[in-house]
């Protein structure tokens, strides 16, 4: 009978462990108050609150999010939120009050704590704080080293002050353990990262280590337009002329869409090795490896107008509206030509034919993430901030609107 006893007692002390344990689940002492946790996320104030949030209605969301904190005590959670949603709403000041309360509560867990301090970092980038945000993101980093979200910020604090080595220290570690796909990302904007580190050596007059930087931009992704130009430049500073055509004719087999960008380069380094013609050559390869590249006609045509054939340049520029008929620059070099001719009338007819109900841009350029404008190819969004996300943006002509979709 003791023994049945002794049994049953310690069935009641399971039990009572567990009940105590789901009770540490739902509720929490907070600054000498039992916070019932679930009482405020099955509140309809919580629920009506996410739903607002949900259609963007930031105000009502806030209203409702705060009523749902009152009924349960105001948990840490909620707070948390409301502080997110006052630096949505352009409200800083209230948001860093927010966030800076949560962190004089007691027992706060290390992975708690370390979420307070990534929001609060949040708000100190947002109201420009920069010296305040890198201590917080530091501080997350501390407290949960594989923090993604606190790498990902302080890499573009980072970028935005041109702490070049520091940014691609930080996008290393982002970079580890991360799948192929994400891998080759993280690769492409280490090669841009590496490309501003040699821009940094440049101007230091450090060409060697700038050279070193631009080959292993080159070397991460192969595909990196800047970084092939810039080895070339410094090539040609170091008295390698070879070796900048090589450098600048890699960036042509690797990204022709963007080959246009080493035309002024190519054109002027080939008759110092002795062969002038190989421009023509490489524009003519280009046009017949892809029908529709504009800006490879136009580069022919501009060579064979200072070759003092003007006659045979109209030709690609012609050729050239009818894919682009949107870009100035072509309008510009065909007015030109035609002013050499003499302004022949049929050249002239032809022309105008071409170009009926054209609208003119200047090469305009888009960013495919914020839709940000610029008039030239910008590597980094100034808006944004991302890498790489520029196109040129056209209008497709009306009987090419499938073939002009791409530069």
């Amino acid at each position: 009978m003791e023994g049945y006893a002794g049994f049953i007692g310690i069935l009641l002390a399971l039990l009572a462990g567990l009940a105590a344990g789901k009770a540490w689940e739902r509720y929490k002492l907070q600054d000498g108050r039992w916070i019932d946790r679930r009482r405020g996320r099955e509140s309809p104030h919580y629920m009506l609150g996410l739903n607002f949030l949900v259609a963007n209605q930031v105000d009502a969301a806030i209203d409702e999010l705060t009523r749902a904190a009152e009924v349960a005590g105001d948990p840490a959670e909620i707070r948390l939120i409301l502080g997110n949603l006052y630096r949505e709403k352009g409200q800083v000041g209230r948001a860093i009050q927010e966030h800076q309360s949560l962190l004089q509560r007691t027992g706060l867990r290390k992975l708690e704590h370390a979420n307070v301090m990534l929001c609060l970092g949040l708000d100190y980038k947002h109201g420009g704080f920069v010296d305040r945000a890198l201590e917080a993101f530091t501080e997350v980093l501390r407290l949960d080293p594989g923090n993604r979200y606190a790498l990902a910020n302080l890499e573009k604090l980072y970028e935005e002050q041109h702490q070049w080595d520091d940014a691609y220290a930080t996008r290393q570690k982002l970079a580890q353990d991360s799948t192929p796909d994400a891998r080759q990302h993280h690769e492409m904007i280490l090669a841009f990262l590496d490309n501003e580190r040699g821009t940094q050596a440049l101007k230091r007059q450090d060409y060697q280590e700038a050279a070193k930087r631009f080959q292993a931009a080159v070397d991460l992704d192969p595909a990196n337009p800047p970084a092939h130009l810039n080895l070339g430049d410094a090539q040609l500073v170091a008295g390698d002329t070879a070796g900048a055509v090589a450098a600048w004719e890699r960036l042509v087999q690797a990204a022709p869409e963007r080959a246009y960008l080493a035309f002024s380069r190519l054109e002027a380094a080939y008759p110092t090795l002795g062969d002038p013609q190989r421009y023509a050559a490489l524009c003519r390869r280009l046009i017949a490896e892809n029908p529709v590249d504009w800006r490879a006609r136009l580069a022919l045509a501009r060579f064979l107008e200072r070759e003092g054939r003007p006659r045979e340049a109209i030709d690609p520029l012609l050729e050239a509206l009818v894919h682009n008929p949107h870009a100035l620059t072509l309008h510009q070099g065909i007015w030109q030509v035609l002013s050499v001719l003499e302004l022949p009338p049929d050249l002239i007819r032809r022309y105008i034919d071409v170009t009926r109900e054209a609208v003119f841009y200047m090469d305009p350029h888009l960013c495919v993430r914020c839709r940000y404008r610029s008039t030239e190819l910008l590597w980094q969004c100034p808006h944004c901030h991302e890498w790489n996300t520029f196109i040129e943006e056209r209008m497709a002509p009306a009987k090419d609107s499938e073939a002009t979709l791409t530069s």
